[in-house]
């Protein structure tokens, strides 16, 4: 029997830290396989790709399991993906659906599923949670397939600008009297960093204030918060909507001596949450350019000293997969 198209794939996608599982596609209808996909890790997409060789297409988690966001554009009109990559920021890694549609791959900051956040403006949901089929399944019509990038742009795709979330007009959610300057303020940290003066982002906030607030807030209230939003922004402390590394004093202290620790535990921080499960693999030496043995030794000094804990044993042509241990908790 010959090998099916998940079988095959399986092990690329895992090569990069992505679990996948197997996916029918019936018509219009995509469904898992298998019960509990939103929890495939590597060991189990392993074992589902040789139970399920024939498989003709597969998917992945989007969110915290893979770190992946999606911005599934339902539309073959590369006029609108253009419109959604002005928005949200462009990224290397672009597939065109067995529909002939297109999604926008990123890495996941937290974003939620939001299904048609532009409303009937535009035919476009964010999947910060769910699933996506995944290139080079075979769809509906013909195969899902990588029109920008390749695989090897997954593990370092770009974080998703001006993400929907609760409390974003878009949702139609109401800003109600003792919510206001809350979801407001909150509105403006997300957008000050898509915005290139303090102008552009009172605007945003001037436009928030007209369409969510129950009744609006008076335009000194609305001027206060853009101002505050604004600070933190220019002062480089609006972390909001941003991933990044925070270290205690401490914690460098200690390592202080060994820069080449701190660089790799501060660069691992800002990839991964707290809840994440990660690849340390060999090949992210290329990126630091660091000699192959500098690489590991700072990574067994990782694993011993708490910072990271190893979840899979080492095979051949297969990498460990880590969370953070008790020291990154402690710290």
């Amino acid at each position: 029997m010959a090998m099916g198209i998940f079988a095959k794939w399986q092990p690329e996608y895992a090569a990069r830290g992505l679990p996948t599982f197997p996916v029918k596609v019936i018509g219009n209808d995509k469904r898992p396989a298998i019960r509990g996909y939103m929890k495939v890790g590597s060991l189990r997409s392993e074992k589902l790709g040789k139970q399920f060789a024939d498989a003709s297409a597969f998917g992945l988690a989007c969110g915290r399991i893979t770190g992946l966001t999606v911005l599934d554009v339902d539309c073959k009109d590369e006029n609108v993906l253009g419109d959604a990559l002005a928005r949200h920021g462009e990224t290397p890694f672009v597939v065109r659906t067995g529909s002939g549609n297109f999604q926008a791959w990123y890495r996941h900051g937290g974003e939620k599923r939001q299904i048609r956040p532009w409303g009937n403006e535009l035919p476009i949901d964010q999947l910060g949670d769910g699933y996506v089929v995944a290139p080079p399944s075979e769809g509906k019509r013909m195969a899902y397939e990588i029109v920008q990038g390749t695989l090897d742009d997954l593990p370092n795709l770009p974080f998703m600008q001006n993400a929907w979330w609760p409390g974003d007009q878009a949702h139609r959610r109401p800003a109600p009297e003792g919510e206001r300057n809350k979801m407001l303020w909150r509105h403006c940290m997300r957008d000050a960093h898509s915005c290139d003066t303090f102008d552009d982002l009172l605007d945003v906030a001037r436009t928030f204030n007209e369409d969510s607030c129950v009744p609006p807030l008076h335009d000194d209230e609305v001027v206060n918060v853009a101002r505050s939003a604004w600070k933190y922004t220019i002062d480089g402390t609006n972390r909001i909507g941003r991933h990044g590394a925070w270290l205690t004093a401490a914690s460098l202290d200690e390592m202080v001596q060994d820069p080449y620790f701190t660089a790799l535990i501060a660069w691992l921080q800002a990839q991964n949450g707290p809840d994440a499960r990660f690849l340390v693999a060999d090949g992210l030496r290329e990126k630091f350019e660091w000699p192959r043995e500098q690489f590991r030794r700072v990574r067994r000094k990782a694993i011993r000293t708490g910072w990271i804990v190893p979840l899979t044993k080492p095979k051949p042509g297969k990498a460990v997969e880590y969370r953070w241990g008790k020291a990154r908790k402690q710290r």
